[in-house]
């Protein structure tokens, strides 16, 4: 499509970008200083990084493969890199996603919540119903809510250990689970990977248009909640909750404040990624276009990343400062699979508003999968495009083809996560996967600056996004090192549980993270391989820009106008259109009926 009407435009990419606040249901703002960390970082982090990876992917028409693959072939393998680790990122987040959506139905199958009470729990010893102040003053480490158990014993059943797999959980707290002959949980999986499937296999433009109708209606669905919140329950304490949440406090330190707030920033916004130059490429090569749209990505960012907290506030804050329930306002998951369902709970909320909680969290989590399917999809049909178009394949057929593929490889990495031992390989794949990211940083940024610096943009933008983009690579590449050196060490433990891991799994982790880098070993071979040995042609590959003065004003490129056809009666031809001198032979005369009439009618 690099020569075609772009497949977004920039209003749909607009709706398409609210899928950065997926992060914003999990990880809630700490206090005052996180959230000014976060947007500080949003201006002098992310913009230069969104700006050349979009600019790019617009301009050249190429994903993040085909970027270094044009401009500098021999770090193409760190493109693969990226997407490597881009698929296990989606696989990792799927099986949540799965959880958000089966919770949804969930809360709608039976009145009142079959979560909420502890008739419905089989092992309900340290099971309280409604938790008066007193009772949780006593038993604070003995008893916890029907939400948090029915979720870890009854939803997720877990195990003893990650090593204690035990098969997958056979649920029977509803009617259909207990018909049910086979576990549901790798079934929900299965459901999510197909929806995926259905909304990228048929291409980009149509991907576009059903993700601009998925953004608004999940906004529209965590609206609804919002209001109903802040209409029906008591405003105290949810402004106690806001201001705990965005008013400075003591509770975090500067540093730890800053470190929340860019760990949240690099998990919801597509930078140092391979999403931000595909996104790029799907909105066209238009200068205006390609010019903004990191302007686009970031106002909605500011705008739609802080609805999810604002509209859990009235529900978590009357859990917290009215009902003083403990365990509440920890992040992660479990802020949308049991703090939320328990805050509808004992709030008496209409189950109609949980569902449409739930639901938003599952469709803005499931634009997260299908962005990233798409951007790994879409650069490998960049790399068959010339394969495509010598078998006169049809492209649709390839592109559903390799969204099969992608669609199976992800449901086979995440099918762990769906067994008894589910949440423990959950928290090691997610300490794995940012262990060893400031490698990748570093490597993407020098490959981006070099090809951005070859392109015939204004030589003062050149530098100053280069300098920008240094600068912006060095600061987030830097505070990962500093994770990572303050963690390499430590005993690696469940979030939110007293499970620490053995050794012998701390050395998977180091192999799940070291993993996406043989990208960069078989890039580095196929471009040694593709180049003959050329060490320049490695290095430097095309030798020629693509100018913008072939194009209009829009940044489209119009092909040349057809050859004219030879003229008749008599044939001429030209010698530069129609050369004759590779032909195979010549003949020596030209037969009788082949020769023009003069003007007697007459052979010459």
């Amino acid at each position: 499509m690099s020569d075609g009407i772009p497949q977004w435009n920039l209003f749909q990419f607009m709706f398409i970008s609210v899928f950065t606040c997926y992060v914003s249901f999990m990880r809630l703002p700490t206090g005052g200083l996180e959230v000014i960390s976060q947007f500080l970082l949003l201006i002098f982090v992310c913009v230069p990084a969104l700006f050349i990876q979009l600019k790019l992917g617009g301009y050249l028409q190429k994903g993040i493969v085909g970027v270094f693959g044009l401009y500098f072939p021999i770090w193409k393998g760190v493109g693969l890199a990226a997407l490597i680790e881009l698929l296990i990122r989606i696989s990792h987040f799927a099986p949540i996603v799965a959880q958000f959506g089966t919770y949804a139905f969930i809360s709608i199958s039976e009145s009142p919540y079959v979560w909420g009470s502890c008739a419905n729990l089989r092992n309900n010893r340290h099971c309280v119903d409604d938790k008066t102040a007193n009772q949780y003053n006593q038993m604070t480490f003995e008893s916890s809510r029907p939400e948090e158990l029915f979720y870890k014993h009854e939803f997720l059943q877990m195990s003893s250990g990650i090593e204690d797999m035990n098969g997958f959980p056979q649920w029977e707290f509803t009617e259909i689970a207990r018909k049910a002959e086979v576990s549901l949980m790798p079934v929900t999986l299965a459901i999510v990977w197909v929806l995926v499937f259905l909304l990228v296999g048929f291409g980009g433009r149509v991907c576009g248009w059903i993700l601009f109708l998925l953004g608004p209606a999940a906004l529209s669905c965590l609206l609804a909640v919002l209001g109903y919140g802040y209409a029906h329950l008591k405003i105290e304490p949810a402004v106690s909750f806001l201001k705990q949440r965005y008013l400075f406090n003591d509770d975090s330190g500067l540093l730890q404040s800053f470190m929340n707030g860019f760990q949240t920033l690099m998990c919801a916004m597509p930078i140092w990624t391979a999403i931000a130059t595909t996104m790029g490429k799907l909105c066209g090569r238009g200068r205006t276009t390609r010019n903004i749209s990191w302007l686009v990505v970031v106002a909605v960012f500011v705008v739609v990343s802080q609805i999810p907290p604002i509209a859990m506030a009235p529900y978590l804050g009357n859990m917290i400062f009215d009902k003083q329930a403990p365990g509440f306002g920890a992040g992660g998951p479990s802020i949308i699979l049991w703090q939320m369902p328990a805050a509808f709970t004992a709030l008496n909320i209409p189950q109609p508003y949980s569902f449409l909680f739930l639901l938003s969290a599952f469709l803005f989590g499931l634009m997260f999968l299908c962005i990233g399917c798409l951007t790994i999809v879409d650069n490998i049909m960049d790399s068959l495009e010339e394969w495509v178009s010598r078998k006169s394949c049809s492209k649709i057929a390839v592109h559903l083809l390799m969204s099969f593929v992608v669609m199976c490889i992800a449901k086979g990495l995440g099918i762990l996560q769906t067994t008894r031992a589910g949440l423990y390989y959950f928290g090691l794949i997610d300490q794995s996967i940012t262990r060893l990211q400031f490698i990748l940083i570093d490597l993407l940024a020098f490959g981006l600056v070099v090809v951005y610096l070859r392109q015939n943009f204004a030589l003062a933008e050149r530098i100053i996004m280069a300098l920008w983009v240094f600068f912006a690579a060095t600061t987030s590449s830097g505070v990962w090192f500093y994770v990572f050196h303050k963690t390499k060490d430590a005993p690696m433990k469940l979030m939110g549980e007293s499970y620490i891991y053995n050794d012998s799994w701390k050395i998977v982790s180091w192999v799940i993270a070291a993993f996406p880098y043989i990208g960069v070993i078989i890039g580095v071979i196929h471009a040694v391989v593709v180049a003959r040995g050329k060490i320049t042609s490695c290095f430097c590959g095309i030798t020629e820009r693509v100018r913008e003065q072939e194009h209009d004003a829009n940044g489209y490129h119009h092909p040349p106008p057809p050859l004219p056809e030879p003229t008749a009666p008599p044939y001429t031809y030209m010698e530069q259109t129609y050369p004759m001198d590779d032909m195979m032979y010549k003949m020596d005369y030209d037969p009788p009926e082949s020769e023009p009439l003069t003007s007697h009618g007459t052979r010459i």
